[in-house]
C-alpha cells in the first residue's frame, strides 16, 4: 500500500421561498431513540473509514466486539509535522501523528494509544476477514477541520448507493475544487484519476488536499443554531439549508423516529399576498410519526429557511427528539438531531 512521497508532508443571502407543504409519507425503518445505526461493509486487509455516528461506548473492544478487526488507526494533528505512513502493514505505532488500537492477544497490544472510537473521525481499520460492521450511536456533526495547504484525511454522509461523484461533492470549493484526491482500493492508495466518473462511497474515508484555508462541509450547508441540533421549547426553531454547489439543489426533509414517541412537529410558512394582510404565518402539521417532505429547488448561493415548532401540548414524555434526515438530488445527506422539551409533564 504505498502514497507518493509528497503526501508524507503535510455571506451567502438568504432568500425568502414560498413552500406548499404536500402530505408526507411513511419513511424508512424505526431507529433507537434518537440514535441510528450506519452500516460499513469491511473487507478482509485494510480499510479507510468514516465513521458519522458517536458509539455510546466508545472503548475499541468495546465497538469492534464480535468482529474479526484486530487494527484501527486514526491521525490526530501532530504538533511537529503533519505526517502519514505510507502503508499501514507497517508499525503504526511509529507514524508521527496516528493513534492506533491493536486487539487484545497481539504482541503489539501493549502500544495501543487509541483508547476511544469518536464519530465524526476517519479511520483505518484492518479485519482479518470481510465483515460488516453495524456501529449505533448518536449523529455527529461531520464538518471537517480542515488542515491548509495539506491533505487531509476525511469523509463525508452520501446516499448508499448513489453517492455524488468527487467532482459534485466539491465543485463549490476553490480550496478543494481540481485538487488531488487519493482513495483505499484493493490495499492501495490510488489516485482518483476522473473526480467527474469515480463516485463518493458511504462510510468511505479519503485524502483529499486543501489548497488555503476551508471551512467547506459539501455542497448542502446545514445550520441549525446550536452544535446540539434544533432544540425546541417554549418557542420555535430553525433550520437553513444553504446551496453552496454551482448549480440549484433539490432537498427532500425526512423525520426519522426511534422507539420513543418523536416530537409532533409543524412547519412554519409565511403566506404572502393578501392585501388585507400582506404577510401571515400559517402552521403546516406534519404526522406524529415518520414522514418526509420534498422542498423547492435551492439556487446557487441562495438558502432556504424552514422555521420548525413543536406541538408541545400533543406531546406524552416531558423529552421528546428524533431525527431529520436531509437528502439531495445529487446524493449528499446530512442528519439533524430534534430535540422538544415539556416542562410541565416532569421527569
Amino acid at each position: 500500500m504505498t502514497i507518493p512521497r509528497y503526501l508524507v508532508r503535510s455571506c451567502v443571502r438568504l432568500v425568502p421561498l414560498a413552500v406548499i407543504l404536500l402530505a408526507g409519507h411513511a419513511a424508512g425503518q424505526a431507529l433507537p431513540g434518537h440514535q441510528r445505526t450506519q452500516e460499513i461493509p469491511l473487507k478482509s486487509g485494510w480499510n479507510a473509514v468514516f465513521l458519522e455516528v458517536e458509539p455510546a461506548d466508545s472503548t475499541p473492544a468495546k465497538v469492534f466486539a464480535g468482529l474479526p478487526v484486530d487494527r484501527v488507526a486514526t491521525l490526530f494533528e501532530s504538533p511537529v509535522a503533519n505526517e502519514f505512513v505510507t502503508d499501514p502493514g507497517v508499525n503504526l505505532f511509529k507514524g508521527g501523528g496516528w493513534a492506533v488500537w491493536y486487539a487484545p492477544g497481539l504482541p503489539e497490544a501493549f502500544l495501543k494509544s487509541l483508547d476511544a472510537i469518536q464519530g465524526g473521525r476517519a479511520y483505518l481499520i484492518h479485519a482479518r476477514q470481510a465483515c460488516r460492521w453495524q456501529p449505533v450511536g448518536r449523529s455527529m456533526d461531520s464538518a471537517p477541520r480542515w488542515r491548509s495547504d495539506a491533505f487531509n484525511f476525511v469523509g463525508f454522509p452520501v446516499k448508499s448507493p448513489g453517492g455524488p461523484t468527487f467532482a459534485e461533492f466539491f465543485a463549490g470549493s476553490k480550496a478543494h475544487r481540481g485538487q488531488i484526491i487519493y482513495r483505499l482500493v484493493d490495499g492501495r492508495w490510488k489516485k482518483v484519476l476522473q473526480s467527474s466518473a469515480e463516485s463518493m462511497l458511504s462510510g468511505e474515508a479519503f485524502w483529499i488536499y486543501c489548497k488555503g484555508g476551508s471551512d467547506y462541509q459539501g455542497p448542502l450547508r446545514v445550520e441549525t443554531g446550536t452544535r446540539a441540533g434544533i432544540l425546541l421549547g417554549g418557542g420555535p426553531g430553525k433550520l437553513v439549508l444553504r446551496n453552496e454547489s454551482t448549480h440549484p439543489l433539490a432537498a427532500v426533509v425526512e423525520q426519522v423516529p426511534g422507539n420513543s414517541p418523536p416530537p409532533p412537529l409543524s412547519f412554519l410558512i409565511r403566506i404572502l399576498g393578501d392585501p388585507a394582510d400582506p404577510v401571515t404565518q400559517s402552521a403546516v402539521r406534519m404526522p406524529a410519526g415518520a414522514w418526509q417532505q420534498a422542498l423547492p429547488p435551492i439556487e446557487t448561493g441562495a438558502a432556504f429557511a424552514l422555521p420548525l415548532e413543536c406541538r408541545r401540548l400533543e406531546m406524552s414524555q416531558p423529552d421528546q427528539s428524533s431525527l431529520l434526515k436531509i437528502t439531495t438530488d445529487i446524493g449528499t445527506v446530512s442528519w439533524v438531531s430534534v430535540h422538544a422539551y415539556r416542562d410541565d409533564l416532569g421527569n
